[in-house]
């Protein structure tokens, strides 16, 4: 009755204040508190500070705002496009754990023997340098928890005698969860006693959770905290029927930072969908599983369900130093991320995509066969059934068109390889037995990402190893060759037959682009300008019939001063007889000025020079030196432009 007064007392005081107010007085004081917005870009985190009557923290990484805002300003900023979200009310979210009288006697430890932990143990793994975080009420000082690093997110309440800011548990939740993740073993307790999934792993605290359950703000704290920290994988064991923008955002953000997310399906029955964040598509789903890997009663169930783990009456560690039963999907889901923890010391390079999808071939697949709404892709358990990736991969004989993709498998795997999947770009490109594969009817100059999954006789895949490369660009030598192919082959036909090119018109495109032809007519081309006494000289080769300057920095200087080894009649050099080519093509825009007294001349242009290989060639033929004799050897002049 106490709490009702109140409750009418608090609701009546502003009916009457309404009474005695102006009504736009009323309207323009409207505070709203808690409210959260989540900005698209800085244009719109700027607009969401001017706006704010108070501030109340900043989730940088996960693009938040949360404080206190009138209801103007809430109205204003659902009509601004760089707004993602506003929210008055974020939802609350609650731990999903139940009890269940079914099953009054178990064998001990049973839950960690159904995921077969001990054979990973077996191999060296225990989740050692592998940091998960828990996201919970806390966890309580326990010996067989004595690595816990406990940070807390929740705000005391100076009402009430309980600190509730303590990062110590005083629900009893957290310690379970952690229990089953984490609770550390001795000689003799490590086969039949309670003993965390991956006792060694690395375990972080976070609690978020109050009396009446945890906040929207004390979530995305948690969720920040493990980005900045660079936790591996989170524990949510809680769960809301709510799908709200705020979380799905955050969740959003903390996959894509990399963060492996396990959440709780929740325990209202089979049949009741999963709730969120478990139901996000960035989020390991986790149905719970009784002693006879049959679902448990009060598991939700549902598409979004990804894996199963024992869940009903299972024992773990209590806030006392005492061992307790509990039973909901809160406790199914710690198995999956102890077990995931055991799969990340064994790949440590796996990002959580790559570790999510390994997962699939530690299971046991119960119900329909194949992923469904019961089990999702059914029961870890550790047997391994998946091949070892490839030990090496290599791209070979890249062309324009085609690549050779190299690979030799695991020495001394477990598990077989008995074939091979060859992706690219995402696509199945063949399955095959062989430890080579050509690639082909590529697209010239493009990029393509291969990846090679070893493939056991049960079908069963690795998750693969990947390589990237990018197929060979014509060069500008080859596609003029390509739209000159006729005119080319006449060339060299004539070459062939020892017969005479025009020097300007067919010698000097065949020169120009010698890169890029075969060897065979490079070598007729070599052999011709020998033929013609053709000298030839660039930045890095000289010859004293021949001098010129800037070969280097053609690109700033634009000019190069060209000397002569002989003087030569300047009036019998005209602009006709040189030619600026690249790559079969003609430059224009060069200016010619010549010595006076015929020892030099000098080329320049204005324009910009695109990236290249540039030659000058100088036609011999009607040049004379001062002396009246012919210029004996034509010229050519090699320069690039980076």
């Amino acid at each position: 009755m106490n709490n009702l007064m109140k409750w009418l007392t608090t609701l009546l005081t502003p009916c009457i204040v309404f009474i005695f107010l102006p009504l736009f007085a009323h309207a323009a004081d409207e505070q709203y508190n808690n409210v959260m917005v989540v900005y698209k870009n800085d244009s719109g985190k700027e607009q969401v500070f001017n706006q704010a009557t108070k501030i109340e923290h900043t989730y940088e990484n996960l693009h938040t705002i949360e404080g206190t805002f009138t209801k103007e300003a809430v109205d204003a900023l659902k009509k601004v496009p760089d707004i993602q979200v506003v929210e008055k009310n974020p939802t609350t979210v609650e731990t999903n754990n139940t009890t269940s009288s079914l099953l009054t006697t178990i064998t001990p430890n049973w839950n960690i023997q159904a995921v077969n932990a001990q054979k990973a143990w077996s191999s060296g793994l225990t989740g050692k340098n592998v940091k998960v975080a828990v996201v919970d009420t806390g966890v309580s000082i326990n010996p067989l928890l004595p690595n816990v690093e406990r940070h807390s997110f929740v705000d005391d309440n100076p009402r009430t005698r309980i600190d509730e800011s303590s990062p110590y548990d005083t629900e009893g939740h957290g310690t379970f969860v952690s229990g089953i993740i984490a609770a550390g073993v001795t000689s003799s307790q490590l086969y039949g006693n309670i003993v965390g999934v991956a006792p060694d792993v690395s375990l972080y605290s976070l609690k978020v959770f109050e009396k009446d359950g945890a906040s929207m703000e004390s979530l995305l704290k948690a969720l920040e905290w493990s980005i900045e920290n660079n936790i591996d994988i989170v524990n949510m064991s809680l769960g809301t029927t709510d799908d709200d923008p705020i979380l799905k955002n955050a969740v959003k953000i903390a996959y894509d930072a990399g963060l492996t997310l396990v959440a709780a399906a929740g325990n209202d029955g089979v049949g009741k969908d999963v709730e969120y964040p478990a139901k996000y598509d960035e989020v390991i789903a986790v149905s719970s599983l009784d002693q006879s890997n049959q679902i448990s009663y009060f598991s939700n169930t549902g598409s979004k369900v990804e894996f199963s783990a024992p869940g009903s009456d299972v024992y773990s560690l209590g806030i006392y130093d005492e061992f307790r039963e509990d039973s909901g999907t809160s406790f199914s889901t710690p198995h999956v991320t102890g077990f995931l923890a055991l799969l990340k010391q064994q790949y440590p390079d796996y990002t959580n995509k790559q570790l999510r999808k390994v997962l699939q071939n530690y299971t046991m697949d119960l119900g329909a066969k194949g992923k469904d709404p019961y089990y999702g892709y059914g029961l870890v358990n550790y047997v391994q059934t998946t091949p070892e990736d490839v030990q090496t991969l290599k791209v070979r004989n890249v062309s324009r068109t085609s690549a050779t993709v190299f690979y030799t498998p695991k020495e001394n795997g477990e598990i077989p390889t008995d074939k091979y999947r060859i992706y690219v770009n995402d696509q199945l490109m063949a399955t095959t037995t062989d430890l080579n594969y050509v690639l082909p009817n590529l697209k010239e100059g493009t990029k393509y990402t291969v990846l090679v999954e070893a493939v056991s006789a049960n079908n069963v895949s690795s998750v693969g190893k990947t390589i990237s490369f990018t197929t060979l660009k014509p060069t500008v030598e080859e596609q003029y060759i390509e739209n000159h192919k006729s005119t080319i082959t006449s060339w060299m036909t004539r070459l062939k037959k020892g017969q005479s090119l025009t020097f300007q018109t067919q010698f000097v495109p065949l020169y120009s682009i010698a890169a890029g032809l075969t060897t065979s007519q490079k070598n007729m081309v070599t052999n011709y300008s020998k033929k013609i006494n053709l000298v030839a000289i660039s930045a890095t080769s000289s010859s004293s019939y021949i001098k010129a300057t800037n070969l280097k920095n053609m690109k700033s200087k634009k000019s190069t001063t060209i000397t002569f080894g002989t003087t030569i009649k300047p009036s019998t050099l005209t602009s006709s007889k040189i030619s600026i080519i690249s790559a079969g093509k003609k430059i224009t825009g060069f200016t010619l000025t010549k010595g006076a007294k015929g020892k030099n001349i000098k080329l320049s242009t204005k324009k910009t020079l695109a990236t290249g290989k540039y030659t000058i060639f100088i036609d011999n033929k009607g040049v004379k030196t001062s002396k009246g004799k012919s210029l004996l050897k034509p010229i050519a002049i090699k320069f690039e432009v980076k």
